[in-house]
């Protein structure tokens, strides 16, 4: 039987390049670890601070129950909170903040606690009352399906269909949106703009919008509206970092002489 030749001992470099090696693959799998704890943490943070923040608003689960909404115990959460939105058969049920700048909110959540899921913002240079034309609301699309990634819903024409408004609550009148736009753009100039000169100007604006939608719905559009726009990431052509959502819909004052409905 043939004797098994005895294994060569390391030389001294191979020793300390094997040492080497094993260290960066255990601060690898290490630092792996954290990041994926840190991530963990987070979602966790975000989903227990939405059900706080739901439980002082007052709005229920069942939305067919007329509510009122807690603004004094939401203030005291954050000054910065100044309107609701709901959208049914959604995840999008939030508080609004405005700061004094559109990056912020990128990265901190509705109690200004660092979490990357960030929160649902108006843009800064937006007046806080909803009295612009076109008021401009931005909100992440996360993949754990948090903020504003079910807009990507209305891009299925059955949901577009069943699912014709969006509701905002604020402290001075309360909107049920009629929405009548969804496309994705990269061109963002037109869409983010939040006055218009003209009349016409604004007639061309919403004559466009409309045209843009990847559906119709009978909406009537007059150059006395207001509208809301919900823009959040669209990852259709992979991970664009210019390619937008947007939502488009019709501020429409609600006197809550009817309940709030889900889709028909």
């Amino acid at each position: 039987m043939r004797k098994k030749k005895p294994k060569k001992p390391l030389k001294k470099w191979q020793k300390i390049l094997y040492d080497i090696l094993f260290l960066i693959a255990l601060g690898v799998f290490i630092y792996s670890g954290y990041q994926l704890f840190h991530i963990y943490s987070q979602n966790h943070a975000e989903e227990k601070e939405k059900i706080e923040l739901q439980q002082l608003s007052n709005i229920p689960d069942d939305l067919e129950k007329d509510f009122t909404v807690n603004w004094k115990a939401l203030k005291k959460k954050n000054d910065e909170i100044l309107a609701w939105i709901l959208i049914p058969d959604t995840n999008i049920n939030y508080p609004i903040v405005k700061g004094s700048d559109n990056s912020f909110y990128l990265t901190h959540s509705f109690e200004k606690k660092e979490n990357y899921a960030g929160a649902i913002f108006m843009d800064y240079q937006a007046d806080g009352k909803f009295k612009d034309r076109n008021t401009i609301i931005y909100g992440h699309n996360m993949w754990h399906k948090t903020m504003f990634t079910d807009i990507e819903k209305f891009k299925e024409k059955a949901f577009f269909d069943k699912h014709p408004y969006l509701y905002i609550f604020t402290p001075q009148q309360n909107y049920r949106c009629e929405i009548f736009s969804i496309h994705s753009a990269k061109d963002l100039s037109a869409s983010y703009d939040l006055n218009y000169p003209t009349k016409e100007s604004w007639q061309q604006y919403l004559n466009m919008v409309e045209g843009l939608s990847d559906f119709k719905r009978n909406v009537k559009l007059n150059t006395q509206d207001h509208i809301v726009t919900l823009s959040t990431c669209s990852y259709e052509e992979g991970n664009s970092t210019d390619l937008r959502y947007l939502l488009h819909a019709k501020l429409v004052k609600w006197d809550g002489s009817y309940k709030v409905k889900k889709g028909k």
